[in-house]
């Protein structure tokens, strides 16, 4: 399929004439001629003016910017009150990542969709800080009516907005609201070009089609909604955006690796710790670890245990043993407070003896049973701490073992 970027200039420049389209040709025509957009103001008023001109046609999809939707709404936040506001359109907290000093909370919104920061954006909003709206495929349901009635024509709608990807650099446009579209098209049961069954392959036409629109639109492009034309069966059917969200049972990552240990081991959100956007240095992630598996349950009263990390002795990691170096390192205890002591060091127990490779000493408060058993759950929680940091990058040699209280390491 051949894929043409049209704009409104002659014909004889070369691109695509919008009043034809060759068999097999998509076009992604622009919507120009949109005003700064207020409260209140009538969108599909505003917009037909502009797809008249483009001579819009039965099977047309109109992709718009959902900010310009919510400037029509007044869905303005004061700066102030941004991260409140993020707080209020959360469904649920998929995680918390640091950019330098700047915490950004990835959630779920009420629509569906797992985005950063709500979805809330400051780009193109001289005024404040834009809330995404509530039910954007009511909007585009409402949008498309009327625009429909006014112009006439069979025409879908998709509120789109840019959002990144699961495991992909960069962001794109996504549909966020759908409105006649058939945003997902079902292709099992056909063949591929080799004549085998597809038995798997759901096609998600209204992102594809926001992703193609966002060619000719864009923050920086002042061009908030375009046409994209001879896309096969694109009005056929009417599926919701809010149908294209991975969200319910059958959400795959619920949690990051490291929120769905912590969560296993019973911290409560306000516990939680934030991991840094950016590679976190070993001794960074084993500090974390150990400040998480000193952390009691809600329904705890403590371990009475402590634990401290014992750096190898340089010229002992260079050769693959574990020594104590003269610097005891600082300990983190398990206690019945919510505050915990931080450690300094690397490492966990995969490694092969590499510099910073080291001890956890795990130290139980007295030399009763129960002190001994809180020493033993304190060690294992300190282990499925640091296999969870070790997930996104190994750790040098780090083993964890539980000594007497006086100091001496248990002989038993």
């Amino acid at each position: 399929m051949n894929i043409e970027k049209s704009s409104q200039v002659p014909p004889a420049s070369g691109l695509a004439d919008p009043s034809s389209t060759r068999p097999g040709t998509v076009q992604v025509l622009p919507v120009t001629g949109i005003p700064e957009i207020r409260h209140g103001d009538d969108l599909a008023a505003i917009l037909a003016p502009s797809l008249r001109a483009l001579e819009v046609r039965d099977g047309d999809v109109l992709c718009i910017s959902t900010k310009i939707v919510s400037k029509s709404l007044g869905l303005r936040v004061d700066p102030a009150e941004r991260d409140a506001a993020i707080e209020a359109a959360a469904v649920r907290t998929v995680a918390r990542r640091r950019h330098t000093r700047v915490v950004t909370s990835v959630v779920q919104i009420p629509s569906g969709p797992v985005m950063a920061a709500a979805g809330v954006d400051s780009s193109n909003a001289p005024d404040g800080p834009l809330l995404l709206p509530e039910d954007p495929d009511g909007c585009a349901l409402e949008l498309r009516d009327r625009l429909v009635t006014m112009l006439g024509i069979r025409l879908g709608v998709l509120l789109t907005d840019t959002s990144s990807r699961i495991w992909r650099v960069g962001v794109g446009d996504i549909a966020l609201g759908a409105a006649g579209v058939a945003s997902l098209q079902d292709l099992r049961g056909g063949t591929d070009a080799d004549g085998r069954a597809l038995t798997v392959t759901v096609r998600n036409l209204a992102d594809e089609l926001a992703a193609a629109s966002d060619l000719v639109k864009g923050k920086a492009g002042g061009v908030p909604a375009a046409i994209v034309r001879g896309a096969p069966g694109a009005t056929t059917d009417d599926v919701p955006a809010r149908d294209l969200s991975r969200t319910g049972e059958d959400d795959w990552f619920r949690r990051p690796s490291l929120e769905s240990v912590w969560v296993a081991l019973g911290l409560t959100a306000a516990q939680e710790p934030v991991a840094r956007m950016s590679p976190e240095p070993a001794a960074e992630r084993i500090e974390r670890a150990l400040t998480v598996a000193a952390l009691p349950r809600k329904d705890e009263t403590g371990r009475d245990a402590t634990a401290r990390w014992v750096p190898a002795a340089p010229e002992d990691a260079s050769h693959g043993r574990t020594g104590i170096a003269s610097n005891p390192g600082t300990s983190t205890t398990a206690g019945t407070g919510t505050g915990v002591g931080t450690s300094t060091g690397t490492g966990t127990g995969t490694g092969t003896g590499t510099s910073g490779s080291g001890r956890i000493l795990v130290t139980p408060a007295g030399t009763g049973p129960d002190a001994w058993i809180a020493a033993g759950a304190l060690a294992e929680r300190i282990r499925t701490a640091l296999g969870a940091e070790a997930l996104g990058a190994p750790l040098p040699l780090l083993t964890v073992e539980i000594v007497r209280p006086d100091g001496q390491e248990d002989s038993r």
